[in-house]
């Protein structure tokens, strides 16, 4: 008999975390999962790669907390055996809602950021407030799932979880679909730029205030080289305006998101990930599954993990620009070290596991 299974997400935006649902979904047993995908809203670019073969359903809410209601009265009429939910504070809301739940199904939750680190920048009263939910709330769970060893760490630590219900599952690499899309359109840049790439949202929490400084470094030493930022997000024209400051607009390009962005990759001489701290950035992946060069800040959580210090990429210890800007040139100058990293984080892998905790 089929494991009803709810998969629980705001939207299919294009975050990291959307990505590893969308592979999920799509992956994930037939024979032994009927699969119900609950959106909050049914918004994002990765909405037309979802499955016809499951069974979607449009809460259509503008907030998280706004779909409580609705949320569960689906969960009530599906019953299902096991919820999966990941992002932010609809995990809280999933594990709230706990004892309204008919059938007491399992819930899992899949960490999408290091929590020490997330509410980096949140008022006090406020981050006392979700530290005591967290802290309450996630031993209901009946398992944790983390990104990598180190954030895994920090959960049971930060968050006072038991060690035994927290293991960590890498985030899966369709490296089919990649290997498919990576060259099947023209290249993007101009040939005769030294070409860096960088990709994620345009916060605080991705550094790109940082990569724009070490840029500038950069040019001076190699005066041909051009930055592409590909993301959205609220910072942009915060971004644009140091660019601007720094007089290197002419060398930035900042590029709203691509639903394929892997000709960015491929066609990069180095990629740069210079977050603040991470969860367990599908960025770098997914770089080395395009075989391109890469340079990754030391940050938590999953870079040492991924570059295994320096064996496939440069990992940049002090996280400042004068550090990611010095790796930025030994990168454009130094051999490429990726390898088959990106094997390791296959597909087939990676779905197994979840369908062993699921």
């Amino acid at each position: 008999m089929k494991k009803k299974l709810a998969i629980v997400v705001p939207s299919m935006r294009g975050g990291g975390a959307e990505r590893v649902v969308l592979n999920l979904v799509s992956n994930l047993d037939r024979e032994k999962y009927e699969i119900r995908l609950i959106l909050i809203k049914k918004e994002g670019p990765y909405v037309k790669f979802l499955p016809q073969d499951i069974t979607i359903v449009d809460l259509n809410s503008s907030r998280v907390r706004n779909s409580i209601i609705k949320l569960i009265k689906e969960l009530n009429r599906f019953q299902p055996h096991t919820i999966l939910s990941t992002l932010g504070y609809l995990n809280l809301i999933i594990l709230g809602i706990k004892g309204l739940l008919k059938g007491r199904p399992n819930i899992i939750i899949r960490e999408a950021n290091t929590p020490s680190l997330d509410l980096t920048g949140v008022p006090l009263i406020k981050r006392k407030l979700i530290l005591f939910l967290y802290r309450s709330l996630y031993p209901k769970a009946h398992a944790i799932i983390a990104q990598c060893k180190s954030m895994k760490d920090d959960i049971v630590n930060f968050l006072h979880v038991s060690e035994n219900k927290v293991l960590y599952i890498y985030n899966p690499l369709n490296l089919e679909h990649i290997n498919a899309n990576k060259n099947i359109e023209e290249n993007p840049y101009n040939v005769d730029n030294v070409n860096i790439v960088s990709v994620g949202r345009l916060t605080y929490q991705k550094g790109f205030d940082i990569l724009l400084e070490a840029f500038n470094i950069v040019t001076k030493q190699v005066p041909n080289t051009h930055l592409t930022i590909l993301g959205e997000g609220k910072l942009k024209e915060d971004l644009l305006r140091k660019a601007e400051e720094l007089n290197i607009t002419k060398r930035v390009s900042i590029v709203d998101f691509k639903s394929n962005p892997y000709p960015y990759y491929y066609y990069a001489n180095t990629y740069v990930l210079s977050s603040r701290w991470e969860g367990f950035p599908n960025t770098l992946l997914e770089a080395l599954a395009c075989g391109t060069k890469v340079v990754a800040f030391d940050c938590k959580s999953g870079p040492k993990e991924i570059l295994q210090d320096d064996k496939y990429g440069i990992l940049v210890k002090k996280l400042n620009s004068s550090s990611l800007a010095k790796s930025i040139v030994d990168s454009i100058f130094g051999k490429n070290l990726s390898q088959d990293r990106a094997n390791y984080y296959s597909l087939e892998r990676i779905i197994k596991e979840y369908e062993q905790i699921l």
